[in-house]
């Protein structure tokens, strides 16, 4: 009868034999698998001993996209914690009212609350801002000389040098401020007309105080496609529709806007004129103005869970921004910037994994940019250095989407999730395609996984059957060899 030291033996080595398994099952689905030419770096660690059960290119430095989320969130709870919570004020200063920042990426999202009835958007905005009014009429104020906006909790350079330079306009560049409004973009509902310019329907939020240049067509023929655009020079809020409407849109054409902390304050100063509430200018506080005081009226607070899941579940790249530069700001106490946030995360990631990080590159805290640089190795570190079970991982384990969910809502179908559930992150940039998470058990710990494919030429369709594939076969090995 073998003794209790042997057995021991027997199971831990059928356990390496299993892994040993696994490894070479996933080379063969990476020999067998359409990549375009890309490369993948491929690696997987099981938190049960901490050690890598699958190692393929892991140590390849590689283009992340928006798997970066991943570091940018863990730093968050990292630096900030999992019970961090934004929070606008809205305060009395005498004769002026201030909307003081936060960088909180959530007020104005309708799609954060499920708005699915775009034509009523407005409607919703309006109901939005109407706590803010009331605090201004239960405070007795019927004129207002000045209402400034304070973003300074971050600075003011909006945009990262490295995103694209002629895709700055589009909604996932959205600018970034210490005051965001409606995810800093402003929705457009063109509709035609015969004959002449096409409409350009319902504005949201309305942006009163801005004249809209209106140079499209109307072209409805079979022939006519729908091409229109909204040119907006940098640094400026001057827009210009172009292009051709040949139907009417019922969902939104979306253009980033300038220095939204102005575009809140104007909203509001509209809103609140709407209540015959007298408003003078609307004014951005200086860089160097003394901070603001005086008697909070209004707070309006978000839970950072909520901006996590946003970030992590639908990769919303604001929302990743404004808390790559909120931890910023809180690491440092001063303005969130995109270089120093990214030093904080680098050295938080340094920190957890407890050795200097000299192949890691944070340019920004989205994605984006195509200067990240790190290692699917040192992803799984990272996830691995997050105990589920504790507070910190619990939240960024609920911010990741589920298949069927998010990002992932067409991910791994027909998939057996019966004993096991997939939380990942995936990403894409032209020739990218990445996942990262993590596979939860209902019997063992779990397995963390990251999957990246560089330099791919033409589709990511194969990377991303590859990538579903090693995460099928990993369930079934963990599964057997428990």
């Amino acid at each position: 009868m073998p003794s209790i030291r042997t057995s021991i033996i027997i199971l831990l080595g059928s356990a390496a034999i299993a892994h040993g398994d696994l490894q070479s099952d996933v080379q063969k689905i990476v020999n067998a698998a359409d990549l375009n030419k890309g490369q993948p770096g491929i690696c997987l660690i099981d938190t049960a001993t901490g050690k890598a059960i699958v190692q393929i290119g892991s140590n390849h430095v590689m283009i992340p996209a928006s798997n970066q989320k991943l570091l940018t969130t863990g730093a968050a709870l990292h630096v900030l914690g999992p019970d961090f919570e934004f929070q606008t004020f809205l305060v009395d200063q005498g004769d002026d009212l201030t909307l003081l920042g936060d960088g909180d990426p959530t007020i104005g999202d309708a799609e954060l609350h499920g708005l699915k009835e775009w034509k009523n958007e407005n409607l919703y905005l309006d109901k939005e801002l109407q706590p803010w009014i009331d605090a201004v009429i239960a405070a007795e104020i019927t004129e207002i000389k000045t209402l400034y906006v304070d973003d300074r909790i971050f600075d003011q350079n909006f945009v990262h040098p490295s995103w694209p330079a002629d895709q700055i306009n589009n909604w996932y560049c959205a600018q970034v401020s210490g005051l965001n409004y409606h995810l800093n973009v402003v929705h457009f509902y063109p509709t035609p007309r015969s004959g002449t310019t096409a409409s350009l329907g319902a504005i949201a939020p309305r942006m009163n105080w801005i004249t809209f240049v209106n140079k499209t067509s109307s072209k409805t023929g079979k022939k006519n496609a729908s091409s229109f655009w909204i040119a907006r020079p940098p640094n400026t809020n001057k827009m210009t529709a172009r292009g051709n409407v040949n139907s009417t849109h019922t969902s939104p054409v979306k253009v980033a806007f300038h220095n939204p902390a102005l575009v809140f304050g104007n909203t509001l100063a509209d809103a609140l004129r709407k209540q015959n509430i007298r408003v003078g200018d609307v004014k951005q506080v200086g860089q160097k103005a003394p901070p603001t005081t005086g008697k909070i009226i209004f707070a309006h607070t978000t839970p950072l869970q909520t901006a996590l899941k946003r970030s992590n579940t639908d990769s919303h790249n604001l929302y990743a921004e404004a808390i790559l530069k909120r931890l910023c700001a809180q690491a440092t106490g001063r303005p969130g910037t995109f270089d120093e946030g990214a030093n904080v995360i680098e050295a938080v990631v340094s920190q957890r994994l407890n050795e200097p990080m000299r192949s890691v590159v944070v340019a920004d805290g989205s994605g984006m940019s195509r200067d990240n640089q790190i290692s699917a190795k040192t992803i799984a570190r990272w996830l691995a250095s997050f105990n589920i079970v504790d507070p910190a991982g619990k939240s960024l384990l609920a911010s990741l989407a589920t298949p069927g969910q998010g990002t992932l809502d067409a991910r791994f179908k027909g998939t057996d999730f019966r004993e096991a559930t997939v939380h990942a992150k995936s990403g894409y940039l032209r020739g990218v395609c990445s996942l990262s998470g993590y596979i939860t058990f209902k019997s063992r710990p779990p397995i963390v996984f990251s999957i990246i494919v560089n330099d791919v030429k033409g589709t990511v369709r194969g990377a991303k059957n590859m990538q579903e594939r090693i995460i099928e076969t990993a369930i079934k090995h963990c599964l057997q060899s428990d």
